[in-house]
């Protein structure tokens, strides 16, 4: 092929002597479409660029956005979840109820001056004794909740119980609210208001009936709370992780037409918008350019999500200048390498152009010849040697595709080896398994070592495992020109291995039911606590080999309980010093075990310091921070969460956030860093979706 290449190199140099014009007028035709076809990518490659940063950069404010709907939400809900230890309460049911029957006229509740004299009646006298223990129970309620103010209205919007000591008619705003909440029997929220307190919400939840559930009753009063939320507000607006350089989460509130900013951290409170808000709809603000809610001179990428318990707005802002920079930035790269290419395109033009009319072209020629045959017999000799060989070796341009496969690599694809040539991994194995084999042939180009990967590949329908070493390619100086690939058949070892794994893997579970068959608490504890240390140390960017061992280190954390007497692991209430010290030697135990049964020294070395603290209050050799493994820490952070959030007999389950506090509250004994990794493993989700 190079000898015929060279040879028509020659005429093609005899031709363009003849005809000299014609051919400048193709190379320059050449060069222009070159030229073309090079400005014609660079603007496609900036617009998949700008695509794809507008959908990454509208991803993530969606993200955020909905996240701070949610979380929103959640603390709305749960406000109004305060109020159920009063309204769920009999007696305070009972006496709304009794208070309701008395229409608009409550005059008679109000107190009785002198109750012989008094020609209200007897249920109306009754009513009235109750008041002030009925106003005491609701002032206690406020306090305890930490509320400012709360009161209990009447289906008309009436007050008759306050913890102020007074009772104000009501503003419009709540008045509505309150009526809401008697059509729905849902709970219902005021919008935001500025006070000396600060900014404040009312919250309003339905007083139902005694024996009501399940009736279809409407509510015979209305339970009106009022709690200060600056400092909530700012927590829930403040920044996220993920939140971007130029990013900034708003909160919208509707009244009475217009929309308002909430700016708890201001001494304003609200500030009214200006700026026209082109909302779509009462879902939200779909994702686009528009000016800043503040200032309508800057432009912003912003997106909006409507919270569904009040006419509040989540809006995603990002500072326009500042979100284009990386597009600004690909796109004037992209314009100097497509510059500096198209020049390279008209030099090697013109070096072309000298060739063809040098007077050194036939030599030139010649030598390309010559040089063609002795790669032809250095190729034939390759080829006597590959052909001998079972093994696949492989030979791949920088670009990935295959300049070179032996016989072996063709009769297993099933395809002839001139079909094969300049084709690429994706092409042969598939898209999954090509980008696995391709994605070390950078390092090894970059690098001067061999490197060695196992994988799995199926050809003609049937699954191979081979190790694949790979080596570069290099010219005379050196440079890279492509990856060598050796691959050897080792199904039949993974095999072995794999069945040995599942045979390891069975024995594990069987010892696994047995420590858990001695404490009655254990049952599912290594499976969570497995689970939740895997995630952490996939949070931590463990290696796959280190999580392996962590799993394992987990799922065998327990094995010395087996020898601790049942007695005190199922004891109810707090051990002895003696019973204290006899549990603690299970650790002692499962070392003893894991020592025999020679599991591994990470393993053994994880589960005998789990119990060890940063402070070195733990056991059983006291040891502090550093003194104790990564994967020790990792496990004890995570056999402590775990153990919070499932019943015991002298306590109930904690909630994932009331662990994560404890946690965090005794910063001295846990590692910080590993307790804000089990912080993002466990973001929002409850005990209900962790536990098994």
């Amino acid at each position: 092929m190079a000898k015929h290449q060279a040879e028509a190199f020659g005429s093609g140099q005899a031709s363009q002597k003849k005809k000299p014009v014609f051919k400048m007028l193709v190379v320059l035709l050449f060069v222009l479409l070159i030229s073309g076809g090079i400005l014609f990518i660079a603007g496609q490659s900036i617009s998949e660029k700008d695509n794809f940063t507008m959908q990454t950069m509208q991803k993530r404010m969606a993200l955020l956005a909905d996240g701070r709907a949610k979380v929103m939400e959640t603390w709305l809900d749960g406000l109004s979840r305060e109020g159920d230890r009063l309204i769920k309460s009999d007696l305070f049911r009972m006496f709304a109820a009794e208070v309701e029957e008395l229409g608009d006229d409550m005059t008679a509740i109000f107190g009785v001056p002198d109750m012989e004299n008094s020609e209200l009646s007897e249920d109306d006298m009754q009513i009235a004794a109750q008041l002030p223990m009925m106003q005491n129970m609701l002032r206690e309620f406020s306090t305890y909740t930490g509320f400012l103010t709360a009161r209990i209205l009447n289906t008309k919007g009436q007050a008759y119980i306050a913890t102020d000591g007074y009772l104000p008619p009501l503003g419009e705003m709540q008045l509505k609210a309150a009526a809401k909440v008697v059509s729905s029997s849902k709970p219902a929220f005021s919008p935001l208001r500025k006070t000396e307190q600060g900014l404040v919400i009312d919250t309003f939840v339905p007083i139902m009936p005694p024996d009501s559930e399940g009736t279809g009753r409407k509510p015979v009063g209305v339970l009106m709370m009022t709690r200060q939320v600056t400092g909530k507000i700012t927590e829930l607006l403040s920044n996220s992780a993920i939140s971007a350089e130029g990013e900034r989460t708003r909160l919208m509130q509707k009244e009475n037409g217009h929309y308002v900013e909430i700016l708890p951290w201001t001494s304003e409170g609200l500030a009214k918008v200006t700026t026209k808000l082109d909302f779509t709809g009462e879902d939200g603000v779909a994702f686009a350019v528009r000016s800043n809610l503040v200032n309508s001179k800057q432009k912003v990428y912003s997106l909006g999500v409507k919270l569904g318990l009040l006419d509040w707005w989540i809006v995603q802002e990002d500072n326009y200048r500042i979100a284009r920079e990386p597009v600004e930035s690909y796109t004037r790269t992209v314009y100097i390498v497509a510059a500096a290419a198209i020049l390279i395109v008209f030099l090697c033009a013109g070096l072309i152009w000298w060739i063809l009319i040098g007077l050194q072209s036939q030599r030139t020629a010649k030598e390309y010849e010559d040089l063609a045959c002795k790669i032809d017999d250095q190729k034939r000799f390759i080829n006597s040697i590959n052909a001998a060989v079972d093994e696949f070796i492989t030979l791949k341009d920088l670009n990935g595709k295959y300049t070179y496969v032996n016989d072996a690599f063709a009769g297993a694809t099933g395809r002839t080896k001139e079909e094969l040539i300049g084709m690429d991994d994706a092409a042969i194995f598939g898209f999954d398994t090509g980008k696995r084999l391709s994605a070390p042939d950078k390092k090894v180009c970059d690098g001067d070592e061999k490197v060695t990967i196992i994988e799995a590949v199926f050809l003609r329908s049937q699954k191979y495992h081979f190790q694949i070493s790979k080596s570069p390619y290099r010219d005379a100086s050196g440079a890279c020109l492509g990856v060598v690939s050796v691959y050897r058949d080792i199904t039949e070892f993974i095999t072995v291995q794999e069945n040995n794994k599942k045979l390891i893997q069975r024995a594990m579970m069987v010892l696994i039911g047995t420590i858990e068959a001695a404490d009655p608490h254990l049952g599912g504890h290594s499976k969570l606590l497995s689970e939740v240390a895997v995630k952490m140390g996939r949070v931590l960017n463990l290696r796959e080999s280190e999580l392996a061992q962590l799993e394992t280190a987990a799922n065998l954390s327990q094995i010395g309980k087996v020898f601790v007497p049942k007695e005190i692991l199922s004891k109810p209430g707090r051990l002895t010093d003696e019973e204290k010290h006899t549990m603690e030697q299970h650790v002692e135990h499962a070392h003893s075990i894991l020592t025999d049964i020679d599991i591994g020294e990470e393993v053994t070395q994880a589960v005998y310091q789990m119990n060890e603290r940063m402070d070195g209050s733990g056991y059983p050799k006291g040891l502090k921070s550093g003194e104790i493994s990564l994967q020790a820490r990792i496990l004890g952070i995570a056999n402590a969460f775990c153990a919070m959030i499932k019943p015991r007999v002298y306590r109930g389950a904690k909630t994932t956030g009331q662990a994560l506090d404890i946690l965090v509250s005794e910063a001295d004994k846990f590692d910080g860093g590993l307790v804000e990794a089990l912080r993002k493993v466990t973001e929002g989700l409850t005990v209900e979706t962790i536990l098994p």
